[in-house]
């Protein structure tokens, strides 16, 4: 049961990220569905790679939504283009991604106890700029060295505190088995 509540979870997630992904790919320019698709899969750096059908089932969902509409009509291909009401409800996701980004860093930060060691970082400075997905989607060419730079570090960092922590914990267990007397 928890199982099957999570994976709902997760999908209800997926569903929003690609979806928010997709009107922003299709503010840069209309594009058919597999050029979506691509463009996702390059702008996340391989990182995600929808289903063909998990892409039909979001342009579908935001067609019916009017976040999208078809530009041609008569071709076998169709393309996709944002409409005003897209428009602004992408303005809006990005904001809410701002806010959702910034709430999860503050989980995160305290929860690794990485805070101080971001400071003298420039993960710091890339975490204040823009959006996450605005760093994807906008000049993606230019961002994916500062990208891969900025998760290399921030992996890095998690690694030291996560092994600072491991160690405290073995000493914990240590200093334990030497007060508990051997029952043997």
């Amino acid at each position: 049961m928890v199982e099957e509540i999570a994976e709902k979870f997760e999908k209800a997630m997926k569903k929003g990220f690609i979806s928010t992904l997709t009107l922003m790919v299709l503010d840069r320019e209309p594009m058919h569905g597999r050029q979506i698709k691509k463009a996702i899969e390059e702008r996340t750096f391989g990182g995600w790679t929808p289903t063909d059908s998990t892409i039909y089932t979001i342009l579908k969902d935001l067609r019916e939504k009017r976040l999208i509409q078809q530009q041609n009509e008569d071709e076998k291909v169709i393309i996709y283009e944002l409409t005003n009401d897209g428009k602004n409800t992408l303005e809006i996701m990005m904001k809410k991604e701002q806010e959702i980004r910034e709430s999860i860093r503050s989980i995160i930060t305290t929860t690794f106890g990485i805070k101080d060691e971001l400071m003298d970082t420039d993960v710091e400075n890339f975490l204040n700029h823009d959006t996450c997905f605005g760093k994807m989607l906008t000049n993606p060419e230019n961002q994916t060295l500062q990208i891969l730079n900025f998760q290399r570090v921030f992996l890095r960092k998690r690694i030291e505190v996560l092994n600072k922590m491991a160690q405290n914990i073995e000493g914990k267990i240590s200093k334990l088995e030497k007060e508990i007397p051997n029952k043997n």
